[in-house]
């Protein structure tokens, strides 16, 4: 390999790394329509069992939030239930805003056995956020190499 073509190949490997990582978030802002509230129901047995793509139903009476109910966008297929009655902990705060897109505070972060899921909706947007770094268990100390 001569070094006119070695150069072009590492920018594009670094490029592919830049846009691999935040391909989600590319997806979510040009392309994806924003996230809204397709409906208020006053009870969780009214919750349809299936929710279109980026839509969420609101469980409210009219004087009183309960829930926020929705479809994981991490596409695995899992159901995301949010406290918003602030009589009871955690809950979230929903704002509702023009076209019925919403803002929650504070982020949503899913775990179980085979997947983690942390992100913030804002705006009618997913913002990804960023994965954790690894944390040293306490009592060890890094080796020098």
């Amino acid at each position: 390999m001569t070094p006119s073509t070695a150069r072009p190949r590492s920018v594009l490997r670094g490029l592919h790394k830049i846009i691999g990582r935040s391909w989600r978030q590319v997806v979510e802002r040009v392309f994806a329509p924003p996230w809204r509230v397709e409906a208020t129901v006053s009870e969780m047995d009214e919750v349809p069992p299936r929710i279109r793509s980026r839509r969420a139903i609101l469980v409210a009476t009219p004087t009183r939030r309960k829930w926020l109910v929705f479809d994981c966008p991490c596409g695995a297929g899992h159901r995301i239930l949010l406290n918003l009655d602030r009589t009871r902990r955690p809950f979230w705060t929903l704002r509702l805003l023009a076209n019925r897109q919403f803002t929650l505070h504070p982020s949503i972060d899913y775990q179980d056995d085979s997947r983690s899921c942390h992100y913030f909706l804002s705006r009618g947007r997913v913002e990804w956020a960023p994965a954790p770094l690894k944390q040293v268990p306490s009592g060890t100390r890094p080796q020098n190499v």
